[in-house]
């Protein structure tokens, strides 16, 4: 069965799964294959129940979560091997997911991704510095999932363009995505040192010249994580989780946020909305006014009702101009590409470079 499970990772790649998760596929099913006491060929619902109960290592329940990503594992090869291996019966039949408790995403403010910016130009020395910001750049302006992020090849990088040229994305999906000034700069000042290498496509390099890996870009987060003291949990995909709330909280619209993230589904964005309740709160403030305020008992202090009501954060007025001249994260983060770039300046490219109207 050890040989019938890296046939199903091979072809989950070659309909373009995200290679993480083909991988990780495969590894619980290798994990599967050595809690049975014999390799009969084919699975049974007893060992699929008894798979899913095993506790963790130090005899704990394990997560849901966790649970659930082996049984999508395991439905996933089932749903294989039923075509390729002549498997006449579902063995994950009427076994359900366990409903997860919701949990809000962790995501940076501007000004926490604004020191997280400046951390990473802090901690790092040249060339490595220059890579860490370019790649921050892209993971938080441009919101790209970190697989997106490493498998970019050099050559799809148009910064005159200010875009990402045909970038893979889940599902075999392919997008040319947008770039914002400071994405743009930093991108060519780590274009600028990394220089040419004809036997290498990536854009962005380990320390052996080689495409930097996933667990790499993993690393480099936590460790500027601790450098800046911040008690949040940031991974590289907090950096999408923040583009997305940050971008609605700037008043983007949400079925551009989808686009731009490239959600197959927009209520995945909307999941993001209720982290940003500012909205909500301002157009109930305007209501105020619609009470008379005879009707109001005599307040302990002269504070107004509406001081004592929260004012809405800064970033999400509703009465904003319809066009604002600037690139929306260039202004609001204040993200000044300038102060980690080398010494070539960028020409103003336009409205091109809007990125964050949306992830």
């Amino acid at each position: 069965m050890r040989e019938s499970i890296d046939a199903f990772v091979r072809a989950l790649l070659s309909d373009h799964l995200a290679p993480r998760t083909a991988t990780t596929y495969g590894a619980i099913l290798k994990s599967l294959l050595s809690c049975r006491a014999e390799d009969t060929g084919t699975l049974t619902l007893t060992d699929v129940e008894a798979f899913l109960a095993r506790p963790r290592r130090d005899g704990s329940r394990r997560a849901a979560s966790a649970r659930n990503l082996d049984l999508a594992a395991i439905r996933s090869f089932v749903a294989f091997a039923r075509p390729h291996l002549g498997w006449m019966t579902d063995p994950t039949e009427g076994i359900p997911f366990v409903r997860e408790a919701p949990q809000d995403p962790a995501v940076l403010t501007a000004a926490e991704l604004g020191k997280f910016f400046e951390v990473t130009a802090g901690c790092s020395r040249a060339p490595v510095r220059s890579r860490n910001l370019a790649l921050v750049a892209v993971l938080s302006q441009v919101g790209l999932r970190v697989h997106e992020a490493i498998g970019l090849d050099l050559q799809q990088v148009d910064l005159e363009g200010a875009t990402l040229v045909a970038v893979r994305g889940k599902g075999g999906t392919v997008h040319d995505l947008p770039l914002n000034r400071p994405a743009v700069t930093l991108l060519r000042a780590w274009i600028d040192e990394r220089g040419q290498r004809p036997r290498e496509r990536a854009l962005f390099l380990s320390a052996r010249g080689t495409r930097i890996s996933i667990r790499a870009v993993e690393s480099m987060i936590a460790r500027i994580r601790k450098e800046m003291g911040s008690a949040k949990h940031i991974t590289p995909h907090t950096m999408r989780h923040t583009a997305a709330t940050l971008t609605l909280s700037l008043g983007t619209d949400l079925s551009t946020v989808a686009e731009l993230l490239r959600h197959s589904d927009i209520n995945t964005t909307r999941r993001y909305l209720h982290l940003v309740d500012t909205r909500r709160r301002e157009a109930v403030r305007r209501l105020e006014g619609t009470v008379p305020s005879s009707l109001f008992p005599t307040p302990r202090t002269n504070t107004p009702l509406s001081e004592k009501t929260s004012r809405p954060s800064t970033l999400t007025p509703l009465e904003r101009p319809a066009s604002r001249p600037r690139s929306t994260l260039d202004a609001e983060h204040g993200l000044v590409a300038k102060k980690f770039s080398s010494r070539r300046r960028l020409q103003d490219p336009g409205d091109q470079h809007r990125l964050d109207d949306a992830a």
